[in-house]
């Protein structure tokens, strides 16, 4: 049976390790909080929040098939001859152009939702923590729209994750990450931290497009063995975006709104401490603080990536070891079938 990870499944390295308690555990995580979402929308919001909640899974279901299929036709057609041979890049192509949707669409939605409050979330981080409909959890519908859509995504995200797309060296961290994000987003939406959740989600979604970009052309073989390098470019961009997004902007925009007043310097922090220790407020507080120590991290290993590529590693070599991938190619593509 595919949920207790017994469904033998495409897959793209041999060394994706062979865990079937994990598998089951991760596939309980996510049915646990799609049931309990469900019921939270249904006692709090009404059965038609959960009616929306079902149609946008059905909408993101069909248009990730869509952009798939469209993204294979579009990567067959552009690939170069060396990428094309291995069919698990054709296949990684395809599954990296709907992420990229998702994180371009998001973003767009993301900033309109700024601009509506004229980005006084962004610019004033006080106001992450005080409005006034916070506490009432009558979360304003055009924000709401926002987190239905990203509890939908990454619903389908991760069951797509499980049981449609191959198995890759890093399916279990990815699995993980799904599973994560969605408990997340949960608790942010049913305890009212929803201004600095759209923060949050917007510093993700927004980086992440240079790394779709990244993934995709180094998928299609476009690096500096095949003359374009555009795989280095967007890698060089990456660095520069990653930092200023999940290191700078989430450090001045999020995580500074997390500290009491004067915490590591006079009128750094942005509220005073006077809420119980292991209140709702400062459980989110300590949450973000670990998401911040977690991007230090993957900035550490980018890093780590550039000094492969001045040590003269081709920007495909690159981006596999980015990827978590294994160094060794699967018989089926080695073969080409």
């Amino acid at each position: 049976m595919s949920l207790f990870g017994k469904k033998k499944k495409k897959v793209d390295s041999k060394s994706v390790p062979d865990l079937p308690k994990l598998d089951l555990a991760l596939t309980g995580a996510c049915f646990g909080l799609l049931a309990m979402d469900v019921a939270l929308f249904a006692s709090n919001e009404g059965p038609q929040v959960v009616g929306e909640l079902g149609l946008y899974m059905v909408i993101t279901a069909v248009a990730i098939a869509a952009c798939r299929a469209g993204a294979r036709q579009l990567g067959a057609a552009v690939g170069t001859e060396e990428a094309l041979a291995a069919p698990r890049n054709l296949r990684k192509f395809a599954d990296q152009s709907w992420q990229l949707a998702v994180h371009a669409l998001m973003t767009a939605y993301e900033v309109l939702l700024f601009s509506r409050n004229g980005w006084i979330w962004w610019t004033d981080t006080r106001t992450l923590w005080n409005q006034p409909w916070q506490s009432s959890g009558e979360c304003p519908s055009d924000l709401r729209s926002l987190y239905i859509a990203q509890l939908a995504i990454w619903f389908v995200t991760a069951f797509s994750h499980k049981f449609v797309e191959a198995k890759h060296n890093d399916y279990f961290v990815m699995y993980g990450h799904h599973v994560a994000t969605l408990g997340l987003v949960s608790l942010s939406y049913f305890n009212g931290w929803q201004p600095i959740g759209l923060s949050t989600l917007f510093v993700h979604d927004s980086s992440d497009i240079v790394v779709d970009l990244l993934k995709m052309v180094n998928y299609l073989g476009y690096d500096a063995k095949s003359g374009t390098f555009l795989a280095e470019i967007f890698f060089a961009v990456n660095l520069v975006t990653w930092l200023l997004m999940r290191t700078y902007f989430f450090t001045l925009k999020v995580i500074r709104s997390t500290l009491p007043k004067d915490f590591l310097a006079p009128g750094w922090g942005d509220y005073d401490l006077v809420a119980p220790l292991l209140s709702p407020q400062n459980s989110c507080r300590v949450l973000l603080l670990v998401l911040g120590v977690m991007h230090l991290y993957w900035y550490a290993l980018f890093l780590r990536i550039l000094a492969r590529l001045i040590r003269g590693t081709s920007g495909h070599e690159a981006g596999r070891e980015y990827e978590g991938s294994s160094n060794s190619e699967p018989e089926e593509d080695k073969k080409g079938q």
